[in-house]
């Protein structure tokens, strides 16, 4: 595989409003990053590289750096007061190059003061126990919710090849519960897995749960393959998502 491709830009701002349609229940998203080197198989933020179809096609093997990021979030940072933020929408904050560039933790230490009604941070890797000690100090209106959409790394390897393994996602869950940081596993999307399994992985690291099902968006034929050269398309089927949601439960996770 080629080497990665990081480049640098200015952006006006690093807020995203969200309105009354927006599928993301927040008033702002913030994401530090544009592409994102995790390059999982069904994500969808790729939908958005409008300006670039050999971007977009080559999704996953860039990325760029909002290098004025953070004045961009000084200047405004006026409007967070009492708001609700996602962080981040359509990149992995803690993707590796983080533990280099140390954006997202910069981007947090300007929100702190910012005084936001809720935040939520999101992510699938584990570089995010990095930053505990700063994470700790938004009290009740923090939540972090790791990405763990299976119990299973053959099916992770099959969808997700590049990103953490699960269980070191879940080691970092469980750190962050501990710390008394609010935990969130977001099974989403949903991929093939063993129900039961997973609830009784899940319960001892986080507080709750999240299960979204699969959204093909652009990329129906590439995913639907992927089930089937595995035999896995039962997986697809809602009786799957049905028995992980009552695993959960029955764990003492709500699913909702």
């Amino acid at each position: 595989m080629s080497s990665p491709r990081l480049t640098q830009i200015e952006v006006r701002s690093v807020l995203t409003a969200q309105g009354r349609s927006s599928s993301i229940p927040c008033d702002y998203t913030i994401n530090p990053y544009r592409g994102c080197l995790f390059g999982c198989t069904y994500c969808y933020a790729s939908r958005f590289v409008f300006d670039d179809p050999a971007k977009k096609a080559d999704w996953g093997h860039w990325v760029e750096v909002k290098k004025n990021a953070v004045d961009a979030l000084m200047r405004e940072s006026h409007k967070l007061y009492g708001k609700t933020i996602f962080f981040s929408s359509a990149t992995d904050p803690y993707q590796p190059i983080e533990l280099r560039l140390g954006l997202t933790r910069a981007l947090l230490e300007v929100l702190l003061l910012a005084f936001p009604a809720r935040l939520h941070l999101q992510t699938r890797s584990p570089h995010v126990v990095r930053d505990i000690d700063l994470l700790q100090k938004f009290g009740d209106t923090l939540d972090v919710g790791i990405s763990v959409p299976t119990d299973s790394d053959v099916v992770r390897k099959a969808f997700e090849p590049r990103a953490p393994s699960i269980a070191r996602r879940l080691k970092a869950a469980r750190q962050l519960t501990e710390a008394g940081i609010k935990t969130t596993a977001t099974v989403a999307p949903l991929l093939p897995g063993t129900p039961k399994r997973l609830a009784r992985l899940l319960a001892p690291c986080v507080n709750r749960a999240w299960v979204d099902a699969i959204n093909f968006y652009e990329k129906e034929e590439a995913l639907r393959e992927i089930y089937a050269q595995h035999g896995w398309e039962k997986y697809l089927l809602p009786v799957h998502e049905n028995a992980v949601r009552q695993a959960l439960r029955e764990a003492g996770l709500s699913s909702d």
